[in-house]
């Protein structure tokens, strides 16, 4: 048996082990696509895109948008740009708990709040979204592909349900 047969044969037996603690309850949101052809055979992540888009890369950004989360809602609550278009979004929390802010189409964001209500204090892990602790600004590049209407949310307890949500079209180019 040489080396390479050794470590594919461990590389086997490690991949069928059950995943155990914070990455166990890591899934993707409904309607999620990964794209394996990305990155494939290089060790990389692959790309991930939703209906509306994908992340973007901070080399090319067309906007930037301000946002302010306090409790229990973001200003402005309303946002439009065309599709095509790689936005900056830089959230700066005012309120005084923690916030998220996450881009999910209503069916999304309603699936969403479901995984939270159930997994209450769960870190946040999807692409779509980032935490932004109080008193502090976070951002999220997003490249948004396709002409639809969606939301961002924040998904703490309580805070959907409270109204912490905001519109966001995309309109055609």
């Amino acid at each position: 048996m040489n080396i390479r047969s050794a470590t594919l044969g461990l590389a086997s037996i490690v991949a069928m082990l059950p995943i155990t603690g914070p990455a166990a309850d890591m899934q993707p949101m409904k309607g999620m696509d990964v794209d394996m052809s990305v990155n494939a055979g290089h060790g990389q992540i692959a790309a991930v895109t939703f209906p509306f888009g994908h992340p973007g890369s901070g080399t090319h950004v067309d906007r930037v948008i301000r946002i302010t989360a306090t409790e229990y809602r973001y200003l402005p609550a309303a946002i439009s740009f065309h599709s095509g278009e790689t936005v900056k979004f830089v959230v700066s929390n005012k309120g005084m708990v923690d916030h998220e802010f996450v881009l999910g189409t209503v069916s999304e964001q309603k699936e969403h709040e479901k995984e939270m209500s159930a997994h209450p204090g769960m870190e946040m892990h999807d692409p779509n979204g980032i935490s932004v602790p109080k008193g502090s600004r976070a951002s999220l590049i997003w490249t948004f592909t396709r002409p639809m209407t969606i939301q961002y949310a924040c998904h703490l307890a309580g805070h959907y349900a409270a109204g912490m949500h905001g519109v966001l079209t995309i309109t055609p180019r």
